[in-house]
């Protein structure tokens, strides 16, 4: 996607980010020293799918001897990267020995009075572990009994313990609403992280949160460089997240936002658009496309397909068109071209407003997916703008 408002290309993004991701975890990551780096980079690489990913596969097995080991889970920290670990692998008696060592390390949590430093106040080590435990119905309720008084602070640490939540099964409507304005790096990318991940359960407005993304990204390091750090494992792989998936699925909103659809189309659908009534977005612009033929030939009292031969179609005698798309209309191609508009136009009416018109919306019908709706929008568009640019011969009409 490349954005006439944003001023990054997601695809270049994304592959700068997949370099980094597979630079840092070869630079002889220790995964026994860094387990949680290693894991968040692991995490990271899955994404693109776990078969057919050798990379991932080949440090995937280290990650696994680690939480092997009969030392790891001893300590508090093990938690995060034994969950990621535990979550990613395949392998039946490494995630048995992942939910157990994480379990034994939460119960000896809630033995201790909730501290700043105990690991239930940690919302990293506690996302992580909502990945493992989300099917542990025995613990994940104190759990979340614990999240829910836990949830303050910078937003970078209330969108992890929000996304616990979600990962329980939990409603965090309550919480999403106490979301301030992000302030820095870490922010924006746990706030683009968290709304993209769950967007399906999260309703915001996430070209604004590209947009503050936007304003900051070429200050975001990659690299360590003599000015500063780069951003951490953890926030590498929740920009990379959230860029795969707009890149791979992207927002049906925020493409409606991106694209530039003639401004008068987007006024007339835009809050039909929004509020997921696609089949009367599309309706109400066929509605509009119609008005604006006739006004721009001053022809009217025609139903749809006789204003479209009224107006464009009668290529036979070119002296007759009111709306001319070209000035070859004495050569094949010229002909061709003119019809062919003319017929796009007839079934955006035949197609796209005659259905909507005649059956409910929850008609098989005209129940369309968001991106149908989009598709629909901008062959629309596509012909209003050629209409726009077209030349008029009202006095065509008159010798009709």
């Amino acid at each position: 996607m490349v954005s006439i408002i944003l001023s990054f290309n997601f695809y270049e993004l994304r592959e700068r980010i997949k370099k980094e991701i597979v630079k840092r975890i070869a630079a002889n990551l220790d995964i026994t020293m860094y387990p949680l780096d290693s894991a968040w980079l692991l995490y990271a690489l899955s994404l693109d799918g776990e078969e057919n990913n050798p990379f991932f596969e080949q440090y995937m097995n280290l990650l696994e001897r680690w939480v092997l080991l009969e030392e790891t889970g001893r300590k508090n920290r093990d938690m995060a990267p034994l969950s990621i670990c535990g979550f990613l692998s395949t392998k039946s008696n490494v995630r048995e020995i992942a939910i157990k060592k994480v379990n034994r390390i939460v119960n000896n949590a809630f033995l201790k009075v909730i501290i700043r430093f105990n690991v239930l106040n940690d919302p990293e080590q506690v996302f992580c572990a909502s990945l493992l435990l989300k099917n542990e119905e025995d613990i994940k309720k104190k759990i979340v009994d614990t999240i829910k008084k836990g949830i303050k602070g910078r937003i970078s640490r209330k969108a992890l313990f929000i996304a616990a939540l979600i990962e329980f099964g939990e409603n965090p409507e309550y919480f999403i609403k106490e979301l301030n304005s992000p302030q820095d790096v870490e922010d924006i990318i746990s706030m683009l992280w968290l709304h993209e991940r769950y967007r399906d359960i999260i309703n915001g407005d996430l070209l604004k949160i590209w947009k503050s993304f936007d304003s900051i990204h070429p200050n975001i390091e990659l690299e360590n460089t003599e000015e500063g750090l780069a951003i951490s494992n953890k926030d590498l792989a929740l920009l990379y997240e959230a860029i795969l998936r707009e890149v791979t699925e992207s927002n049906p909103e925020m493409l409606f936002d991106l694209y530039p659809i003639h401004p008068e189309i987007k006024k007339i659908t835009s809050e039909y658009f929004k509020h997921k009534k696609y089949a009367t977005a599309v309706f109400e612009a066929t509605k509009k496309l119609n008005e604006f033929i006739q006004n721009k030939t001053g022809i009217r009292n025609k139903n749809e397909s006789e204003l479209i031969q009224a107006t464009m179609k009668q290529i036979g005698n070119p002296k007759k068109l009111i709306i001319l798309f070209n000035d070859f209309l004495s050569e094949d191609s010229g002909k061709n071209e003119q019809k062919g508009i003319a017929l796009i136009t007839e079934g955006i009416f035949s197609a796209f407003r005659n259905p909507k018109g005649h059956k409910p919306e929850d008609h098989p019908l005209v129940d369309i997916t968001p991106y149908e709706a989009l598709a629909q929008l901008i062959i629309i568009d596509y012909i209003w703008k050629r209409i726009e640019s077209a030349k008029i011969n009202i006095r065509g009409g008159k010798d009709a």
